[in-house]
């Protein structure tokens, strides 16, 4: 049994001065799904192919006027119309003139009278015929412009190719000396012990990132420089189903603002001078995995409105293309500015601000875990002193006392700093920290300060000890200012606080403007 031809409906113009003819045949093709145009005689049918292109030609020989051969030829001549199947009607049985036919480049013939299956049929093979012709050429262009786009980007990366196989070598001995270090810090850097501490402000953030990490809702890290922000982001995306995938990181505050596009986006080749390659942007990279944007506050307001989109739409276009590509990206941002002052103020966009905001943490400054210090001391210890291959034993009483005495303005990586530097400095088996490794000044610690930590019997009196060092080193800067709080030469520039922090400190210190006024 024969396979039915599939037609697609098309486009057909009917030539004939018979009504009845017309008649027929608008019936028949009609019931077939195809649009119909009918034009009495060759002029009026030349006339309306100015207009109009259809997809095969039903063309009667015997007209007045011109007669069908004619109106062949000059329909073969006329751009575009090559291709167009065109089918005589004709009650012409002579073998001579289904030749004279053809040579006017006729595709076939339909004998009158009409009957109607032999009318439908030949209808059907030439527009088959005629559509398959077309997919095969739109396919064969297709896949001409693919192969010379692929031979030029072949050609462009032979030379590149070469150029990178030889700098593959010279890096090779290279990765293989850096390839146990890096595995270390990768080991040491994702392990849930990277989060140390036992303060009852930092529990209950971990508390909090238990609860956010499983889901896929946007997180927006707060906290002043220092405090372990990026840390915090690689606890969420270690603790959801992302994991398995990247964790991408930007810090927006270190791309200038021409080149961050193309850092989130990425860029095709040539979108912009000095564009000779292709870029994949860190959402492209970040695909199915999570991206940490530190710094989000830095991000020029044109680039917040793509962001914007793109968290709401999961969507973006590469700079310099067209091409719109899709994402599945779990978006995570911080910053050590206040971002709802940012928003008061005009840099950043409160529609942003409110989709990144979804679930908010607050990372707690240093100074506000202090009971946190020794341990994150002699876990940096452990760390700096395994690396530079040297042994010691720990952290010398007095020295660890200079630390807890200590602000830290700034925060967690300050202390890393200062516990490798004076590990490197330290000859004997306990490291020693001096006042003056501490960016303050060393008056500021006062020993009658250090006898009350020495002499503190329980937690409670050790954190009372310590409130009244941070309340003399608080009062010392104010009478340094003249108790001038904000601005360039205030308190809250020296003490590395914002002006509300340092007047919420003096208020839960007790501190009064007589006493350093």
């Amino acid at each position: 049994m024969s396979t039915p031809i599939t037609v697609t409906p098309a486009t057909v113009l009917v030539v004939d001065d018979t009504p009845a003819n017309i008649s027929v045949l608008l019936g028949l093709l009609g019931e077939e799904g195809h649009k119909v145009l009918v034009a009495k005689d060759g002029e009026s049918a030349l006339e309306q192919l100015k207009f109009v292109q259809p997809d095969l030609i039903l063309l009667d020989v015997m007209m007045p006027g011109l007669d069908g051969f004619e109106v062949c030829r000059r329909v073969k001549q006329l751009a575009g119309f090559a291709d167009t199947p065109i089918l005589f009607l004709t009650a012409l049985d002579e073998p001579e003139d289904k030749l004279k036919g053809f040579a006017a480049g006729a595709a076939d013939y339909v004998a009158k009278p009409l009957r109607h299956p032999e009318v439908m049929a030949r209808v059907n093979v030439h527009l088959a015929l005629h559509q398959a012709l077309r997919q095969l050429r739109e396919l064969n262009l297709g896949l001409e412009q693919r192969v010379v786009a692929r031979t030029a980007e072949l050609s462009n990366s032979n030379a590149e190719l070469t150029r990178a196989l030889t700098e593959i070598e010279s890096l090779k001995a290279k990765l293989q000396a850096e390839n146990a270090y890096l595995r270390e810090e990768l080991d040491e850097h994702a392990a849930p012990r990277a989060i140390v501490g036992q303060a009852p402000a930092l529990r209950a953030l971990l508390a909090r990132i238990a609860l956010v990490a499983p889901t896929t809702a946007s997180v927006f890290i707060s906290g002043e420089t220092g405090t372990g922000k990026e840390l915090i982001a690689r606890a969420i995306h270690d603790g959801s189903p992302r994991a398995a995938r990247n964790l991408v990181k930007l810090n927006c505050a270190a791309i200038s603002a021409g080149l961050v596009e193309s850092e989130l986006f990425g860029h095709a080749k040539g979108a912009f001078t000095g564009a000779t390659d292709k870029r994949v942007g860190r959402f492209e990279l970040a695909d199915g995995g999570t991206l940490f944007l530190d710094e989000v506050s830095e991000l020029p307001l044109e680039t917040q409105v793509k962001l914007l989109r793109v968290l709401q739409e999961q969507e973006f276009e590469p700079v310099g293309s067209s091409r719109t590509m899709q994402v599945d990206v779990r978006v995570i941002a911080a910053s050590n500015r206040d971002l709802p002052t940012e928003v008061a103020a005009g840099r950043f966009r409160a529609d942003l601000y409110h989709r990144l905001n979804v679930f908010p943490l607050a990372v707690p400054a240093l100074r506000d875990r202090i009971e946190d210090i020794p341990l994150l001391a002699e876990h940096f210890l452990a760390r700096i002193t395994r690396r530079m291959n040297k042994t010691l034993r720990g952290i010398e009483a007095e020295s660890l006392q200079h630390l807890m005495a200590y602000a830290w303005p700034g925060n967690i990586r300050e202390l890393q700093n200062v516990i490798e530097r004076s590990a490197i400095l330290s000859r004997g088996e306990w490291l020693e920290v001096e006042p003056l490794a501490l960016q303050t000044d060393p008056s500021l610690i006062l020993e009658s300060a250090i006898g009350v930590i020495d002499s503190a019997e329980d937690k409670q009196d050790q954190g009372d000890a310590l409130a009244a060092v941070q309340r003399r080193h608080i009062l010392a800067i104010l009478r340094k200012t003249r108790g001038i709080i904000e601005g360039t030469q205030g308190a809250a520039r020296l003490l590395n606080m914002k002006p509300s922090t340092v007047r919420y400190r003096m208020k839960i210190l007790g501190i009064e403007r007589h006493e350093f006024s």
